[in-house]
């Protein structure tokens, strides 16, 4: 598992990346989440393991909370962290898709301090929130803006070339698409077609990097150890089909 390049299948992608999730306690309706949002950020030519280890590694560290809060406001409402740790991307992108199903209409929603807004972007792309764009200034100071204009078609604007997967420490703002949508200046936009690149991932299957044995040791956690008693209790599998 350390080598840097390896590659699975998309229900690979399901089956490690729900347990990474449970491995760090997280509930397993959000790791559940999680794993599906991962699936997509596979389809769209990323490498899932770099995009999501950094926020395990923020739950398992206590960097970031799984706890969340959510306050109405006056131009919509806000999804805080009740500590002053970071807002981790497991919980928000689940709670963020939820209020969206509710009905957005013309409001925004913000998500105060969360740890890597890639996972935020990728559920909403999981979910199909088209119509929507999120923008936000992470703690590099870097500006980004996603559009979800149309199915299957997605939009990066930012004003530095940092991969999004790298952004870090953001208030994202979350809205219907407006045509007043200004872009960074000196921006670089990069436009994604989901079916495009998903075609090749079925072809060539999912590669990812050295930050794969980090997402491996927490699936780990979900195995059972072979010993004496685990086996007598009936763990394990059995020698033929039927047992």
């Amino acid at each position: 598992m350390t080598k840097k390049q390896l590659t699975i299948s998309l229900n690979e992608v399901i089956f490690f990346f729900t347990r990474a999730g449970f491995g760090v306690k997280a509930p397993i309706g959000v790791a559940e989440d999680f794993a599906r949002s991962n699936v997509w950020i596979a389809e769209n030519g990323f490498d899932p393991s770099l995009c999501s280890l950094g926020a395990l590694d923020n739950v398992d560290s206590q960097a970031s909370d799984l706890g969340i809060l959510f306050k109405k406001t006056e131009n919509g409402g806000r999804f805080y962290c009740p500590s002053d740790l970071y807002l981790s991307s497991l919980i928000a992108s689940v709670s963020v898709v939820d209020r969206i199903n509710l009905g957005i209409n013309d409001n925004q929603l913000v998500l105060r301090n969360v740890d890597f807004p890639i996972l935020v972007i990728a559920a909403m792309g999981a979910n199909k929130c088209n119509g929507l764009q999120a923008f936000w200034l992470d703690e590099s100071n870097h500006e980004y803006s996603v559009r979800f204009a149309a199915e299957g078609v997605w939009e990066v604007v930012s004003s530095n070339s940092q991969p999004i997967e790298l952004s870090k420490g953001a208030n994202m703002i979350i809205q219907p698409v407006s045509s007043e949508t200004t872009s960074p200046s000196n921006a670089n936009v990069k436009r994604y077609t989901t079916a495009n690149e998903k075609e090749k991932i079925l072809q060539s299957g999912v590669r990812v990097g050295e930050n794969w044995q980090g997402i491996y040791d927490y699936f780990s956690r979900c195995l059972v150890k072979s010993t004496a008693e685990s086996l007598a209790s009936g763990a394990g599998a059995g020698m033929v089909d039927t047992d």
